[in-house]
């Protein structure tokens, strides 16, 4: 009998070590389950450098924000993961009208004044500018005394516009984002123009608005409902990518570059991701902890958004 009862439990101990087994087996999986994520190029495609050689990650990548807009916004959306303008997902939640929560802060702002010098913004001209009535505009009047800026502002239909204008020398200040507004400083440089980068807004904004956080909340990653667990482990590695090992190794950044193809990410070359990857403000944050710097932009297009919005 006792030996009938040993070889019982040892036979139960094996199934229950085999079903443990096979539940690790399980996770493990789970965790390596591919996913599709969607982006918009420059910054915000360059804040997943650290995921592109990931055969299990399919990123896509688009130009503006209509694609992303329909996405978001769709009941049973393909991707598991969107990276997009926080008040473009922000006013989607707040309306119940999407099936992703805001998960993380990845960009911090890219934007930048550029002159031949501060003399430029108090002499007659023009100041060219672009995204009128939408970030850039918002960010701009929230971080300037606007009314103290003497040249005219004119708005522009794209930072590549403004570029125009001021390689032209029709402008001689202008509102630009990284990466460009390095490229125009180069450009202008072959042309025997001279222009720097006059003001830095993410500073200004966090000057003028006592924000906790450097910069303001641009762009967040979204994640779909249900896709939690799957992109968990993809998020820690593009983490770990933007907040450390760029900061670190400047290599790592070209070879990531190279590896998704600059085409795909929306810039000319690795060279300009390295040389303006500071100025890009890539840092993700877990969107949970910094609620009132998000509270405080989100205002800005009378947009709230409850608990509800953000992932655990």
């Amino acid at each position: 009998m006792k030996l009938l009862k040993g070889l019982l439990a040892g036979v139960m101990a094996l199934s229950l070590s085999a079903c443990a087994s096979n539940d690790d087996t399980k996770k493990e999986e789970a965790k390596t389950e591919p996913i599709k994520v969607l982006a918009p190029l420059g910054a915000t495609s360059l804040s997943l450098l650290g995921l592109y050689g990931d055969k299990n990650v399919s990123v896509d990548t688009v130009d503006g924000t209509s694609v992303i807009s329909a996405e978001i916004a769709k009941e049973d959306g393909e991707y598991d993961a969107i990276i997009a303008p926080i008040n473009l997902g922000a006013a989607l939640l707040s309306k119940g009208k999407s099936q992703y929560r805001l998960d993380s802060v990845v960009t911090w702002g890219n934007l930048y004044v550029v002159g031949t010098d501060e003399k430029a913004l108090t002499e007659t001209g023009m100041f060219a500018a672009f995204g009128e009535k939408a970030v850039p505009q918002k960010v701009f009047m929230a971080s300037l005394d606007v009314k103290s800026i003497k040249p005219e502002i004119t708005y522009f239909a794209s930072v590549n516009e403004v570029q125009q204008q001021l390689l032209s020398k029709k402008a001689n200040v202008g509102l630009m984002a990284e990466p460009a507004a390095t490229a125009t400083i180069a450009k202008a440089k072959e042309k025997g123009i001279t222009l720097k980068v006059l003001k830095d807004l993410q500073k200004e904004y966090q000057n003028k608005n006592n924000t906790k956080s450097a910069g303001y909340p641009q762009a967040a990653l979204f994640v779909k409902k249900g896709s939690e667990d799957k992109v968990k482990k993809y998020i820690e590695t593009a983490t770990t990518f933007a907040n450390e090992t760029s900061k670190k190794d400047e290599t790592a950044i070209s070879k990531a570059v190279e590896t998704a193809t600059p085409e795909k990410l929306g810039i000319p070359n690795a060279q300009i991701a390295v040389k303006t990857w500071p100025r890009l403000n890539i840092n993700y944050v877990k969107a949970a902890t910094v609620k009132e710097d998000i509270a405080t932009f989100l205002k800005q297009f009378n947009i709230s958004i409850n608990d509800d919005a953000y992932t655990k």
